[in-house]
């Protein structure tokens, strides 16, 4: 499984700390599902919406080995104990 760039997770880490980000990015994450994120086109649209929400450009590599990454963690969006594990991956704990 790919990993995800150190750089990219510590912007996104910062810019979620901005409110305005922070709803903007609860709101396009809540409304992907499981289907959606084990498809590659499904996850380069979703990274392709953060990184415009948030105003971080990534480059096609950064795409997709992000997308290589989460299609390869098999999370759903919609079940709230995959929510926390990756809540908690983003916050670092």
């Amino acid at each position: 499984m790919s990993q995800l760039d150190p750089r990219l997770m510590g912007t996104f880490r910062r810019r979620m700390m901005d409110p305005r980000c922070f709803h903007k990015v609860c709101g396009i994450l809540c409304a992907q599902k499981y289907e959606d994120l084990k498809c590659h086109h499904g996850c380069c649209s979703m990274i392709d919406r953060l990184s415009e929400c948030m105003g971080v450009p990534v480059s096609p590599a950064e795409r997709e080995n992000a997308a290589q990454w989460l299609m390869g963690c098999g999370v759903d969006p919609q079940n709230p104990y995959h929510r926390r594990r990756m809540w908690n991956m983003v916050w670092g704990r």
